[in-house]
C-alpha cells in the first residue's frame, strides 16, 4: 500500500513533481548559493509551499559537488570553501591552521564578510579537499595548479621591463 506523504506543518497531502533542468530544485541544505538538482522527486505542500526533496545517494552527490568545486576556475567563494571544509571533515580551526590563516579570517570568508581567501590559501584549500576525495584527483589538481602557477609566473616575467645592451648602448627590449 502506497501512502501519500503529508506536510509536517499543515497535515495536508503533498503533491509531487520531478525536478528538471528547466525547473530544478534549489538545494539550499548544501549551504551553497547556487546548487540546483534535477532528476529527483520533490514533494510540495499545496498550502504552505514547503518542499521536501527525495535525494538518493547523497554521499555520492556531495563527492560530485566537491570534485566540481575543486576544479572550478577562479577563486572559491566563502560558501564553497565551507562546503569543501565540511565535506573533508575538518573543524574550522584545524582547516584554518592548515591554510595558514587566522580562524576568524576563515570565518569571515565563509560567512561572506570577506570576498575570498588569497590565491595561495585557495589553492591549498582545494588540495586538502581533493586529497580527501581520492589520490588521483589530488594529484591532478596539484599538477593543474602547479601549471597555472608556472604560466602566471611566465606571464609576469614577460611583463617585467627588460633592458638590453646592443652595440654598447642600452635599449628597452620590446
Amino acid at each position: 500500500m502506497i501512502r501519500m506523504r503529508r506536510c509536517d506543518s499543515c497535515d495536508v497531502e503533498m503533491t509531487e513533481r520531478m525536478a528538471t533542468v528547466e525547473a530544478p530544485y534549489f538545494y539550499d541544505l548544501s549551504g551553497l548559493r547556487n546548487a540546483y538538482l534535477a532528476g529527483i522527486l520533490v514533494r510540495q505542500c499545496p498550502r504552505c509551499h514547503a518542499e521536501s526533496p527525495v535525494i538518493p545517494r547523497i554521499a555520492e552527490l556531495h563527492r560530485v559537488m566537491a570534485r566540481h568545486l575543486v576544479h572550478k576556475p577562479g577563486l572559491l567563494r566563502g560558501d564553497e570553501i565551507r562546503f569543501l571544509r565540511k565535506h573533508a571533515g575538518f573543524p574550522a580551526r584545524k582547516f584554518a591552521a592548515l591554510l595558514g590563516v587566522d580562524p576568524s579570517h576563515l570565518s569571515r570568508v565563509e560567512n561572506g564578510h570577506i570576498r575570498a581567501l588569497g590565491p595561495t590559501a585557495d589553492r591549498l584549500a582545494r588540495a586538502v579537499a581533493a586529497a580527501t576525495l581520492d589520490w588521483k584527483t589530488a594529484r591532478e589538481t596539484l599538477l593543474r595548479v602547479a601549471a597555472e602557477i608556472e604560466e602566471k609566473s611566465l606571464r609576469e616575467a614577460r611583463q617585467l621591463p627588460l633592458f638590453r645592451l646592443v652595440r654598447n648602448r642600452w635599449q628597452t627590449a620590446a
